[in-house]
């Protein structure tokens, strides 16, 4: 496990795009982090009143960022960039209070785009599963 405050080491992100509050595991082929979704969230002022759900693309920026984790787990101090979304479907809402497991599976690299194969899921059951393509740019 890293440790909550190295997130901020190995991203350029911050409040309130860093999507990600700690990294459960850095592996060989991914990346397995976790995202608290806490009811004082700024997204959620006047999305759905009284019915608040955590919105679609801000999962799919959480699971960027994971990617970005994992591209950038040695520290080399390259500015991953969210290049595109081949592919995302949504299982099931996301409400403060969830707890999102975020994993990223590394799949291909072809001429500087990363592709990985990602998802979502709350309390073991899938919220999102996307393919997302990741930039990896000197800052």
């Amino acid at each position: 496990m890293v440790p909550a405050e190295d997130v901020l080491t190995l991203l350029p992100h911050r409040a309130p795009m860093l999507m990600v509050d700690r990294v459960l595991e850095l592996r060989e082929d991914g990346c397995t982090a976790l995202k608290n979704i806490s009811h004082s969230e700024p997204c959620f002022q006047g999305h759905f009143p009284g019915n608040p759900i955590f919105p679609g693309v801000l999962i799919i920026e959480a699971l960027a960022q994971t990617c970005a984790l994992w591209l950038n787990r040695d520290g080399s101090g390259m500015l991953p960039i969210f290049a595109g979304i081949a592919s995302a479907s949504f299982r099931r809402k996301v409400q403060p209070g969830d707890r999102l497991t975020l994993s990223a599976r590394f799949v291909s690299e072809r001429k500087g785009f990363y592709t990985f194969r990602t998802e979502a899921a709350v309390e073991g059951q899938c919220a999102c599963q996307a393919e997302l393509v990741v930039c990896y740019k000197d800052a």
